[in-house]
């Protein structure tokens, strides 16, 4: 099962894939995390990936600056350590 670290908040969660994206994860775990729309059009929920990958099931729109991540509409593909 793969662990997404939110390294600034110190909390690492397991991904069970009962999240809709990283970002609800990180809500769950209790981190105020940015966001706007939650469908991947507007980049303000975008956080460095500091390490490992993740994937857009349903896509997105939005272009997040490159070695960062869209929280909104990710996935881990594995385990991540998120700037945030």
């Amino acid at each position: 099962m793969p662990e997404v670290t939110f390294k600034k908040s110190g909390i690492t969660a397991p991904w069970t894939g009962s999240d809709e994206s990283i970002l609800a994860l990180g809500e769950s775990k209790g981190i105020d995390l940015p966001f706007g729309c939650r469908m991947g059009n507007c980049t303000s929920c975008q956080q460095t990936l500091v390490s490992g990958e993740v994937d857009y099931p349903n896509g997105h729109n939005g272009q997040p600056q490159e070695g960062n991540i869209l929280l909104c509409c990710s996935e881990p593909k594995g385990d991540v350590v998120i700037d945030a």
